[in-house]
């Protein structure tokens, strides 16, 4: 008898438990009426300047002259407000002329789509197939009219020869590179 007791107990002891939880939850559900400021919304101005981040992009096109060019990088980013332009990281660009292959890499760098210009900062690196070599800290890749530039100090060297200016333009045209501003130039003698 005193069995059964204990079991009724214990039946009655879970079915109120389950009833409490079960109120608990019911409570607990219903919407209650506070401040929403801090909640965001599709709406919101922060969410229109969301971005896309891409994970070893590689951008191929083909210039005025019909040959191809690349630019890849590490990452990059796009931002809603500009659509055309990519932020990216440690890019490589890549651009085949009439006699060369030009190749340009530096930390950090802008690429617009619809123009078609690289824009590379931080220890910029153009070099070609043979043994030239430039160092500067800001190169412009221009693929719609074949033209590398840059507006800052740069060095260069090409078989032992070495050149410091204030600038540089590399045109589509067969061995042509314009130095820009106060240059000095050191040739290898062999």
């Amino acid at each position: 008898m005193q069995y059964s007791i204990v079991i009724k107990f214990i039946k009655y002891f879970f079915i109120s438990i389950s009833i409490v939880i079960f109120v608990f939850l019911a409570l607990k559900t219903i919407p209650t009426k506070e401040k929403t400021d801090d909640v965001v919304s599709f709406d919101s101005e922060k969410f229109s300047s969301a971005s896309q981040i891409l994970s070893n992009p590689l951008f191929m096109g083909l210039d005025k002259k019909k040959k191809p060019f690349k630019i890849s990088a590490l990452k990059a980013t796009r931002f809603n407000d500009n659509q055309d332009e990519f932020n990216l990281e440690n890019p490589k660009g890549e651009i085949e002329t009439e006699t060369e292959k030009f190749f340009m890499k530096g930390n950090y760098g802008v690429y617009n789509s619809k123009s078609q210009i690289l824009k590379v900062e931080g220890n910029v690196n153009l070099t070609n197939m043979s043994s030239l070599e430039f160092i500067t800290s800001e190169a412009f890749f221009d693929f719609k009219k074949e033209l590398l530039f840059s507006n800052v100090s740069v060095t260069g060297k090409k078989d032992g020869s070495f050149i410091t200016a204030e600038g540089f333009k590399i045109l589509n045209k067969k061995n042509k590179i314009i130095f820009t501003g106060k240059s000095k130039l050191i040739l290898n003698q062999k």
